[in-house]
C-alpha cells in the first residue's frame, strides 16, 4: 500500500511538472522487446485440504516479451509514457513429490508511466531516465490448460479464468540514444509487480476437496529490454 501511494505521488508530481512547462513538447513511439525474470513464490496449503500442511511453489518460466511504448508529452525533465506488452508463457504449481500442474497461457502488461529526465529532454544525444508507473497484468491462461485444469483425468483443480487481471506497478531506470534527428535506440531495467493470479481458484475453503490457492505477497519479475524509438516535436 505504501508502494502504490509513493508510487500515484511520483506520477501527479511529474504530470504537474509536464503542465508547468513552457516547450514545445516530444512525442516517441517505438517497438522493444525484453528478457523477464520471474521470482518463485510459495505458499502454505494447510487443513482441511492438508495435514499436515504442504508447500506449493508458484513459477512462471523466464521468457521474452515483445511489446510498443507511446512516449507523451516529454519536455523539460519530465514525461508521460504508456506501454503495452505481451509474453506468451507458461505457469507451474509445485509440490514436493508430486506432478506439477503446468498451465500454458500468456501475460500481458499494460502501463502509464512518469519519466524523469535528470537532464533536460532532448538537450543531448544521450539521455539518462528513471521511471515508475501503474497498470494491469493480464495473467491469461489458454483454452487446453484450462480444460486440462477442468479434468479429473488430468489435474481436476476446477473451472478456470481465462485472463486475471491484476493492478500492477514497475519502477527503473534506462537511456536513450539519439542515432539521427528523428531516430534512436534504448535500454530499460524494470521492477514489475503485482498481487499474484489464482485464476479464480478460491484462497481458502472449508471443504477439503476443494483445490485452494492461498496466495499473498506480489507477485515480481526483473526485465531487461532494448528498442527503437521515432522522435518528433510538436
Amino acid at each position: 500500500m505504501r508502494k502504490t501511494f509513493f508510487f500515484m505521488l511520483l506520477i501527479l508530481h511529474g504530470f504537474s511538472g509536464i503542465l508547468r512547462g513552457q516547450e514545445r513538447f516530444g512525442f516517441e513511439i517505438g517497438g522493444y522487446a525484453a528478457r523477464a525474470n520471474w521470482q518463485e513464490r510459495r505458499f502454505q496449503v494447510g487443513p482441511p485440504q492438508a495435514s499436515p500442511p504442504f508447500s506449493v511453489g508458484f513459477n512462471y518460466d523466464d521468457t521474452n516479451a515483445y511489446g510498443i511504448r507511446f512516449n507523451l508529452l516529454s519536455q523539460n525533465h519530465w514525461g508521460g509514457e504508456l506501454a503495452y506488452s505481451y509474453q506468451k508463457n507458461t505457469v507451474r504449481l509445485t509440490r514436493q513429490s508430486s506432478t506439477p500442474v503446468v498451465l500454458s497461457g500468456g501475460v500481458h502488461h499494460f502501463f502509464y508511466n512518469m519519466v524523469f529526465y535528470p537532464m533536460h529532454y532532448s538537450a543531448r544525444r544521450v539521455m539518462p531516465f528513471a521511471t515508475v508507473g501503474l497498470g494491469v497484468a493480464g495473467y491469461h491462461l489458454s483454452d487446453l490448460a484450462r480444460a486440462r485444469a477442468a479434468d479429473p483425468r488430468v489435474y481436476g483443480i476446477g473451472n478456470l479464468e481465462s485472463i486475471d487481471n491484476r493492478f500492477a506497478f514497475n519502477y527503473g531506470v534506462g537511456v536513450k540514444v539519439g542515432v539521427f534527428s528523428h531516430f534512436g535506440i534504448r535500454a530499460d531495467l524494470r521492477h514489475l509487480f503485482s498481487d499474484v493470479p489464482r485464476y479464480g481458484l478460491l484462497k481458502e475453503s472449508s471443504n477439503r476437496n476443494q483445490f485452494v490457492l492461498p496466495t499473498h505477497g506480489k507477485l515480481q519479475t526483473y526485465e531487461g529490454s532494448a528498442g527503437i524509438y521515432f522522435h518528433f516535436l510538436k
